[in-house]
């Protein structure tokens, strides 16, 4: 490997923050050498588009301390990843300031389609399900990840408003607990699942797995139902239907946080939650008529070093990295295919954008990821005009941004592309903005630099039949000089004026005076 050997990955979850640390071995396999689990409760009284309050606020990001002091002993990279409760926090980006600052740590938030991908590879590390079709199902504390995969193809995803937490803070606060508050957040739950209903059945899964701290402590109780002793890991435990039942009457029947902490098997840290997990999955076993459920104590963190490895290995190859990582690449074609038919003219575009990239990298100083940003930037560019050619460049951002088809990327990683797509026209990125406000100053530092970019290579292919082959670009004291190439006896006369309307922006951008010829 050509990085470092050691990697941590951290999973910061509604309810608990994991981390893994592996040592990777040559042919890309890794194995386990610590592993950390804090009760952080960052989703505690959480509610959507709201902040996190300041006590959860401060518990996540001395986790986070504690957990960087542990990977620096192994001397390990680290890449983190928040779900459902930084999803949704309106104070989200002040968070990710504030690791980074206190702990030096940067943290992607990934959408619940994006978690579902990276748990489902991480199931497949730890169980031999790769040439069986398997429903996937991961109960969090504020989302619930459903998935249908093969051969590490994604058949279907979908990720539910429905958490262990969530449900807790919005039906089952009272203790002990009411009969009609469990019918209330049962008719809830049966509600958001059953439009899904049909699909997931008409796929035909092989096989069940479950993957999260809900399915473990059922797995737990049910085991211990059996009389064993012994502690072994759950991994590829199998409970059927029948098992299930049991174990979720016994919970229920325990009315209370105490005495559901006495249930044999069980981890009575989760006693206050367990009952809303327990409901999402005796609902998921109902209406998808589900026989038995087995456990994968794999999950997210071992997928984000799966993910993160075939990054490492992707890089490595200096052909390989001119292009997307294959999900990206797939899921930004299929994004491009649904909104327009102009893909040569998109790939023309990514084509010039990215040669100056790469012509001017000693400038910006930025690397391969943001090359990879700025090409899918490049290629989606103009899907806004699926829906209106007034202000399409801000239906493009819009599109992008809330695409479900974005797998494989982060959303910091989205909202970077959809922003570089939409100032790739018109007024250039402003603090004022609220869109652009919203992220962090490196991460506005990027969109600037990348839209600058974008706005030539654009303004290079204004005749749309890519008569400007290539452009060249030369930096030198305070000027970046652009040579526009273009086909014998063509008059490229319209395509540099369109160039000197970007000047501004990227003379912002990269304060150097652009001069084109």
């Amino acid at each position: 490997m050509v990085r470092a050997n050691t990697l941590a990955a951290i999973d910061l979850g509604t309810n608990s923050f994991h981390m893994i640390v592996v040592r990777v071995r040559e042919n890309g396999t890794f194995e386990a050498l610590a592993r950390e689990k804090e009760n952080v409760r960052l989703g505690s009284g959480l509610e959507e588009g709201g902040e996190i309050d300041p006590p959860a606020f401060r518990r996540a990001i001395d986790c986070l301390k504690r957990f960087k002091i542990l990977a620096e002993n192994s001397k390990a990279e680290i890449r983190a990843v928040a779900t459902s409760a930084l999803r949704e926090a309106s104070n989200r980006s002040a968070f990710q300031e504030a690791a980074w600052k206190e702990a030096g740590i940067r943290i992607d938030v990934i959408s619940g389609y994006e978690e579902a991908r990276l748990i489902y590879f991480g199931v497949l590390q730890g169980l031999p399900v790769f040439d069986k079709k398997i429903l996937m199902i991961d109960i969090g504390g504020g989302s619930t990840e459903v998935l249908v995969g093969y051969r590490g193809d994604i058949l279907f995803s979908k990720s539910f408003k429905l958490g262990a937490i969530r449900l807790t803070e919005k039906f089952l606060k009272t203790d002990p607990l009411s009969a009609s508050d469990i019918k209330k957040c049962k008719l809830y739950i049966e509600e958001m699942i059953v439009p899904f209903r049909k699909v997931i059945r008409d796929l035909q899964p092989e096989v069940i797995v479950g993957s999260s701290g809900t399915v473990q402590a059922v797995a737990g109780i049910t085991r211990a139902f059996e009389g064993e002793q012994e502690e072994r890991p759950l991994n590829h435990y199998t409970f059927s239907a029948a098992e299930f039942r049991k174990t979720k009457n016994l919970i229920l029947e325990a009315d209370t946080s105490k005495k559901r902490a006495k249930i044999p098997g069980f981890d009575s840290k989760r006693s206050d939650i367990i009952v809303g997990g327990v409901l999402i999955l005796e609902e998921l076993f109902q209406q998808l008529d589900l026989r038995d459920m087995t456990v994968s104590e794999l999950a997210l963190r071992e997928g984000i070093i799966y993910d993160t490895i075939r990054k490492w290995e992707h890089f490595q190859d200096d052909e390989h990295s001119r292009h997307l990582d294959d999900i990206r690449q797939k899921s930004v074609h299929n994004l491009l295919v649904s909104f327009t038919r102009e893909e040569e003219y998109a790939r023309h575009v990514a084509k010039l954008a990215l040669d100056l990239f790469d012509q001017l990298i000693g400038v910006h100083r930025l690397g391969k990821e943001e090359r990879e940003l700025l090409e899918a930037a490049a290629l989606l560019h103009e899907v806004g005009l699926f829906v209106s050619h007034s202000a399409y460049h801000k239906h493009s951002y819009y599109l992008i941004r809330n695409s479900e088809a974005m797998l494989g990327f982060t959303w910091g990683e989205i909202e970077i592309i959809a922003l570089t797509a939409r100032y790739h026209r018109k007024s250039g990125p402003k603090t004022k903005h609220r869109e652009f406000q919203r992220i962090g100053f490196r991460e506005q530092d990027i969109v600037m630099k990348l839209s600058g970019l974008l706005r030539i290579a654009s303004a290079c292919n204004r005749n749309r039949q890519g008569l400007i082959e290539s452009v060249k670009c030369l930096s030198r004291k305070n000027q970046a000089i652009f040579s526009l190439n273009a086909k014998p006896g063509y008059d490229k006369s319209l395509e540099l004026w369109a160039c000197e309307e970007q000047a501004d922006p990227f003379e912002s951008a990269y304060g150097l005076v652009p001069l084109f010829q």
